[in-house]
């Protein structure tokens, strides 16, 4: 016991090492989603309201996808100590990701015994998928924790019927950090309950308390999600999905053949039929080789790509983990198998598979993974060399993803995460006492946003300037903070540029239609003109 819990702190320190060293600077940028979390946490430490004045919301407007509350307010008292910045923002995921490791380890052990805790908190600590979604402000990684949380509360409640109302509470948690398992968790939560109801039957009366517990206080979110938009986010999505399954009917109708075999056509060709296929389709490549271990999610915000969620490494382990719980751990087989098949079902429904929605599925691969590696260890306890070559094998796995994170990564995935607002702010910041005005092209989504974020503006102030834009050359709306304005000239010719049209001492910082200037700024990947710079003397 005394050497698990060495090994458990060690692999904490580790993965806190991993999760928070150089986290201000890599991600490159704020992208759009952290910024409004962050500002939004900023207006309720300042005014007490969120960005559109509304007192101590139960939902976020933001960019009109109404999110959760619970990762705003958890960063109001973040920001309070160590200000408005990228680092604080991320600091707290970066915290949770560390005792989710922790309560993974607690988790298997207590399905499967401490060697196998251990190995699935190691499995944790070096996972890809994880510290990704740990080192950005992500609702998914605050989600998990408080998933992994309620099963083990569940697993417990066979112990002492008080870790019921516990694992309610969690979950309750869980749905008020992040939408998706709203979803899973009404399939999920009827499925803990059958796979534990030889347990729970002797506690009807204490299981029908902690339902009704849980479903009072999820009161305000039911109203919230029916009747405050807060289904938003979810329509978006299953709308943007059924506009394109309405146009994938309509291209393989062929009108000769519609006109012979009408009612053959109305069986094969409608949303319904599309729905199923295009959902089934998506459900089904969650569980593809090439997402698990081989290409990962392709939008490089989320992953790094061309490289899988787990290591290929982990592949043969998974394969001896499920076959070694099968025949050992029947019982706990089922939970770890209704779990992985639950998991990516709201992710399926918007479409391709996606890391962040559907990392819930994680600690149940890497539970059978972290089986099998214990199943094959055990039978290779005499061959010394074989367990230095596993060993070997993993290190050599996790350096090459630390390296491309480290090196890499930040320069091509730069402008996946909103780093042109960054670096055109940067240098607007930089030259500020050298010009009487500072002009920054809105060409980019949420420029204003970003330097609100990146210039901590007194929320108050943001909200009048935003209300009352100024009006400057041929009309053009421009956004005043001080000697900072956010718009754009639209320097479409020489004439117009010749014209005066910027204001004498400026710097004028173009979006990359305008006309060509000596001095840019490019992206970091491909050297791509992000912003054409004007200064006038």
């Amino acid at each position: 016991m005394f050497k698990a819990k060495i090994i458990i702190i060690l692999l904490l320190i580790l993965a806190a090492f991993l999760r928070i060293y150089n986290l201000a600077n890599n991600p490159p940028a704020a992208y759009g989603d952290e910024t409004s979390f962050a500002w939004n946490a900023w207006n309720i430490l300042k005014t007490g309201t969120d960005e559109y004045g509304t007192p101590i919301p139960l939902q976020f407007r933001a960019f009109d996808d109404y999110k959760a509350p619970i990762p705003v307010y958890l960063l109001v008292p973040v920001i309070k100590f160590l200000g408005l910045n990228t680092f604080a923002i991320r600091l707290p995921v970066a915290i949770v990701s560390v005792f989710t490791i922790l309560i993974m380890f607690l988790l298997v052990k207590e399905l499967l015994g401490e060697k196998i805790g251990l190995i699935a908190a190691f499995l944790l600590t070096i996972s890809p998928w994880h510290m990704h979604l740990s080192r950005g402000y992500f609702e998914s990684t605050l989600a998990l924790f408080f998933l992994i949380l309620g099963i083990y509360f569940f697993i417990l409640s066979k112990k002492r019927a008080i870790y019921l109302f516990l694992a309610c509470m969690s979950f309750a948690l869980t749905l008020y950090t992040y939408f998706t398992p709203r979803i899973m968790l009404i399939i999920f939560i009827p499925f803990l309950l059958f796979w534990g109801r030889i347990w729970l039957s002797q506690i009807k009366k204490k299981v029908l308390f902690c339902l009704i517990c849980l479903f009072i206080i999820l009161i305000p979110l039911i109203y919230a999600s029916f009747f405050e938009k807060g289904l938003s986010r979810i329509n978006k999505l299953t709308t943007l999905r059924s506009e394109q399954i309405t146009r994938s009917v309509n291209q393989d109708i062929f009108p000769y053949l519609y006109e012979k075999n009408i009612y053959i056509h109305k069986v094969f060709h409608n949303k319904y039929f599309y729905w199923i296929k295009e959902i089934s389709t998506s459900y089904l490549e969650h569980f593809s080789i090439n997402f698990w271990y081989l290409t990962g999610d392709n939008s490089l915000r989320y992953f790094l790509g061309n490289m899988g969620m787990f290591y290929l490494l982990e592949l043969p382990f998974l394969i001896l983990g499920i076959y070694f719980l099968f025949r050992n751990f029947r019982h706990v087989f089922y939970l770890l198998l209704g779990w992985l098949l639950i998991a990516p079902i709201p992710a399926s429904i918007s479409g391709r598979p996606f890391a962040v929605r559907s990392l819930s599925m994680l600690p149940a691969g890497l539970t059978f993974s972290a089986a099998g590696i214990y199943f094959f260890l055990k039978l290779v306890k005499q061959i010394t060399n074989l367990k230095i070559l596993l060993a070997f094998l993993f290190m050599c796995s996790f350096v090459y993803y630390f390296v491309r994170y480290h090196v890499e990564y930040p320069v091509y995935a730069a402008t996946w995460w909103g780093w042109e607002n960054k670096a055109a702010i940067d240098l607007a910041t930089k030259e500020a006492d050298n010009y009487d005005q500072i002009f920054i092209s809105s060409f980019y989504s949420g420029t204003d946003l970003a330097f609100g974020f990146y210039n901590a503006v007194d929320p108050s102030e943001y909200r009048k300037i935003k209300s009352n834009p100024i009006i400057l050359a041929d009309n053009r709306k421009f956004f005043k903070f001080g000697k900072f304005y956010i718009g754009s000239f639209d320097i479409n010719d020489n004439n117009r540029l010749n014209s005066g049209i910027i204001p004498s001492r400026s710097l004028y910082i173009a979006r990359p239609e305008e006309i060509p200037s000596a001095e840019v700024i490019r992206a970091p990947d491909d050297g791509r003109i992000l912003f054409y710079v004007y200064r006038t003397n």
